[in-house]
């Protein structure tokens, strides 16, 4: 199956076929991976650069949690369900780094999309509570992707692993609904031990 993220008039038959293969076991998980990062310093952005990412790692994420919003309440009563939104680091306020050399220090299109994702988060968390239906946002690190490129410190399957044993050991009911954020280093504690805590940004 494909989608693509910002044709919204697409989503409602790529819902149709989700829940051709899910039926009435609705979705448990949906992981909201796709993002592209605009590296324009301020000097260079546009408002169409904001625009560009912000809708691609925002509202893109949070328009397909919407639409998939049906079939997850069907999962939550019958086990765990959960919206997983990759976030990052970079889109954090308090790690603004103002000392140089730091070439993600003033990346206004991708670090303030991914502010947005962290709140967008929060409040998916709260109005999703009272379906028992978890949504967090999480960092996999600096990844060698597309987007991460060839030198980044972390192999893919690395990245994949520890999401998906956060996914596995830490998404509680002790935290549904919770101010949380999942970094690297509890993704690298849960790759070592299955009794890593949780933690807040």
């Amino acid at each position: 199956m494909q989608l693509e993220g910002t044709n919204y008039n697409s989503f409602p038959e790529f819902v149709k076929q989700v829940e051709a293969i899910v039926g009435d076991q609705g979705i448990d998980t949906l992981i909201n991976n796709a993002g592209i990062a605009i590296k324009k310093l301020l000097d260079s952005v546009t408002a169409e650069d904001m625009l560009k990412n912000f809708e691609v790692n925002s509202v893109a994420p949070l328009m397909l949690t919407k639409a998939l919003l049906p079939l997850l309440k069907i999962s939550a009563p019958k086990r765990k369900t959960a919206v997983i939104n990759i976030s990052s680091g970079q889109g954090s306020i308090t790690n603004v780094n103002p000392t140089p050399p730091n070439p993600w220090r003033s990346m206004y299109p991708y670090r303030t999309s991914k502010t947005a994702l962290n709140m967008i988060t929060k409040c998916l968390a709260v109005d999703l509570k009272p379906h028992g239906i978890h949504v967090i946002c999480m960092s996999p690190g600096h990844l060698k992707t597309d987007l991460g490129g060839p030198t980044a410190d972390l192999e893919v399957s690395t990245g994949v692993s520890g999401v998906l044993n956060v996914i596995k050991t830490q998404i509680t009911d002790d935290v549904l609904g919770g101010n949380r954020g999942i970094g690297l280093e509890l993704v690298r504690q849960v790759l070592t031990t299955t009794h890593a805590k949780h933690v807040n940004n």
